[in-house]
């Protein structure tokens, strides 16, 4: 889909951006490019289709922008011929739940947020239950007409706080991870969109190992779920990153900052902040560098197209919402257990104490809001 704009909005780029005539050429181009490429972010992502077998979505968590894309995704997945959905939030071992819970005949919502309670206390939050409700959907309409089945395909590790020695004490969640998908997806040979938190999406980029308190690159991670995916496969994988704020080369303590120094940010605004996907690599948007966070450490050459394939841009990060509390996710059956779940997370006494069904979610709720308000004098 091609965007039409008047010749003079090169003009107006070239008047507004920064000094420096490489940066002022990189960022025209890259509004040059979106003119001519122009996708949606739901066409951008079944597009990724075409070519690839195994796409990643890597999300900054709690952002309700980024989990109602993908729920918009689930139907056209569907259409476009790609029947399987894998997702970091639930447990593995719920799988046989997750498959029942998706072909009955109505939706028991709640199974659905047993099986996400089970994965994560903590985690109760409607928009990614809804994943299994919108999928339990697209079933339910196709039922009966010999059409293949949508399938939501659990794959994190359980993960319990109170095991002795830790909850990863045996066990690497992100090679886990991989192994779920080798079995339950990719040795089936079906494709899948794969919709985790970005650090797990790593494909062809390794996250930097740094020790900030001595400022010093300790080595780089290379086993995260789609770096094990993407060494098998190859050209196979494509890694598309959900446009949020980055970690500061000063630290993880530190204010986030926004990615590859604000530039994407500057084009967007040109086109009034639309959301939008579009190709990194090959592309002018690959080129553009950062000098103020966490993942160019250890790159002295960083670039954007060493970091992912592809982009989702859904608006300023200073709009984004949080994601919705579930009603009853915490109840009078297993508030205890939550509160044990809470004591083995070392959380503060008089805080557990005071929980109750009635304030749980007013207790648990963490705003998405508070992470980016510095932002605002960014733009």
């Amino acid at each position: 889909m091609k965007i039409l704009f008047y010749t003079s909005l090169t003009i107006l780029l070239i008047s507004i951006l920064p000094a420096g005539c490489k940066e002022k050429k990189q960022k025209n181009d890259a509004v040059l490019y979106l003119e001519e490429h122009w996708q949606s972010p739901e066409e951008y992502v079944i597009s990724k289709f075409k070519d690839h077998d195994y796409v990643f979505l890597g999300e900054y968590h709690r952002i309700k922008q980024n989990v109602d894309l993908v729920l918009k995704l689930i139907p056209e997945l569907y259409k476009n011929g790609i029947y399987t959905l894998a997702i970091e939030f639930g447990d593995a071992k719920d799988q046989y739940l997750v498959d029942s819970l998706i072909t009955l005949p109505e939706f028991d919502r709640e199974l659905a947020k047993k099986i996400m309670y089970s994965n994560d206390p903590l985690w109760g939050y409607k928009e990614y239950i809804d994943i299994y409700q919108t999928a339990w959907a697209v079933n339910n309409k196709n039922s009966g007409k010999g059409e293949p089945l949508f399938r939501v395909v659990n794959l994190s590790a359980h993960y319990d706080p109170c095991k002795k020695g830790g909850a990863w004490k045996d066990i690497d969640p992100d090679k886990y991870m991989a192994e779920v998908l080798f079995k339950e997806v990719i040795s089936k040979g079906e494709k899948a969109l794969v919709y985790s938190g970005n650090h797990h999406a790593f494909t062809r980029y390794h996250q930097p190992l740094y020790n900030f308190s001595k400022d010093t690159l300790v080595g780089f991670t290379t086993t995260r779920l789609g770096n094990v995916i993407y060494d098998s496969l190859k050209n196979r994988v494509f890694n598309i990153y959900l446009h949020a704020a980055w970690v500061s080369a000063e630290g993880w303590d530190d204010p986030s900052v926004l990615p590859v120094n604000g530039a994407i940010d500057s084009v967007m605004a040109l086109f009034s902040y639309r959301p939008v996907g579009f190709d990194v690599v090959g592309t002018p948007f690959g080129k553009l560098t950062s000098s103020n966070s966490y993942y160019a450490l250890g790159y002295p050459d960083f670039t954007l197209d060493k970091y992912c394939d592809g982009y989702i841009y859904q608006g300023r990060i200073i709009d984004y919402t949080p994601v919705t509390m579930e009603t009853d996710f915490i109840t009078k059956d297993n508030i205890a257990d939550l509160k044990e779940y809470l004591k083995c997370l070392k959380v503060d006494e008089k805080l557990i104490d005071s929980l109750t069904v009635q304030n749980a979610n007013d207790i648990l709720f963490e705003d998405i809001r508070e992470h980016f308000k510095h932002l605002r004098d960014k733009y």
